[in-house]
């Protein structure tokens, strides 16, 4: 049996974005080998706790590793079909273990360069007043890229959010609606959004249906800010129903089922002319490291939650103003608190 342990992250100060607000979050973390993954497990997704214990207790990590440990892509082959976030642990596991077996960081044996990635945006949750929005945003007065959750039920509000933040900040902006609204709304809100020079717009309507991807588009003027989808998509099969209508796509590890399938989303993306942002769930270092490890290949960063969880039992990347800093400690270069 894998060696696999639930986690709880509490967060600094409650989470409230349009699927509802957090306080905890329940993670599973499991070790391979000589590799670390995450399994995270936002509650609006289907997978739990239980569905990813049980898949892990029928994988055998002898059999998965196999007996050539720099042999990478057999090992993955071997992943069973189950919960993408326990594949996504395992995946990363794998990647993990391989990279320390050969004693390089990740990202150097992908040939990639960190110093390359984009800014990482802070995200703040949908606000219950703006005198507490204020505060949040004297908080994060020096972060240069934020991401303003919105949702909550009213339009208007929505946009009062974002001029809000506008005149108590300097920050670039950007939004996500995480499926709040309906077309109508959408195709109201993205042109004033635009006009509020908002950097883009993240799935503005509800997961599930590219026709209304379309419908939007053909609602919508030229030249509105990009529209980046995320719960719409999750894995490379996902990729094609939404071409010409989002313009770009998030990739989560925990969606895609880990790294190397979303290096395979990256590429398509890429080939069908779509931008690519790298996010997390709420997820402890050891998820959000390995996401760092990508980041050089994407155009929008969304790698916050190390600043969002109040306890994490591990150290990995960091940022400093923004930008994604990573170890040149081999394999995801993570490391559990003493």
């Amino acid at each position: 049996m894998v060696d696999f342990e639930p986690i709880a992250l509490r967060l600094k100060t409650p989470f409230r974005i349009a699927h509802g607000e957090s306080l905890v979050r329940q993670n599973v973390i499991v070790r391979l080998g000589d590799g670390i993954g995450e399994a995270a497990l936002p509650p609006y997704y289907e997978h739990t706790v239980e569905s990813v214990s049980a898949y892990l207790n029928t994988i055998d990590p002898d059999e998965l590793i196999g007996e050539e440990p720099f042999a990478l892509e057999p090992a993955l082959d071997r992943i069973p079909q189950g919960p993408a976030p326990a594949r996504a642990a395992l995946d990363v596991a794998l990647h993990d273990h391989w990279a320390k077996g050969l004693g390089l960081p990740l990202y150097r044996l992908w040939g990639l360069d960190p110093s390359r990635a984009p800014v990482s945006t802070f995200t703040l949750s949908i606000p219950d007043t703006l005198d507490a929005f204020e505060r949040q945003l004297d908080e994060v007065r020096d972060f240069p890229f934020l991401k303003l959750k919105l949702g909550a039920g009213d339009p208007d509000r929505d946009l009062e959010i974002v001029r809000f933040a506008q005149r108590h900040t300097r920050a670039d902006l950007c939004v996500d609606a995480n499926g709040a609204w309906t077309v109508e709304t959408a195709a109201r809100l993205i042109p004033a959004l635009t006009e509020l020079n908002v950097r883009f717009v993240e799935q503005p309507i509800p997961a599930g249906d590219a026709a209304s991807w379309r419908r939007l588009r053909d609602h919508l003027p030229e030249g509105v800010a990009p529209l980046i989808a995320d719960e719409s998509v999750r894995t490379v099969s996902d990729l094609f129903s939404l071409a010409g209508a989002a313009d770009g796509i998030n990739v989560k590890l925990a969606k895609s089922g880990g790294l190397r399938e979303a290096r395979r989303m990256i590429t398509l993306a890429r080939t069908l002319g779509m931008q690519v942002m790298i996010g997390c769930m709420i997820e402890s270092a050891v998820g959000l490291t390995a996401a760092a490890h990508l980041a050089p290949l994407a155009d929008y960063a969304d790698l916050d939650a190390g600043l969002l969880v109040a306890d994490d039992p591990f150290t990995g990347m960091t940022l400093e103003n923004g930008r994604i800093v990573l170890s040149e400690r081999p394999g995801l270069g993570v490391r559990q608190r003493s």
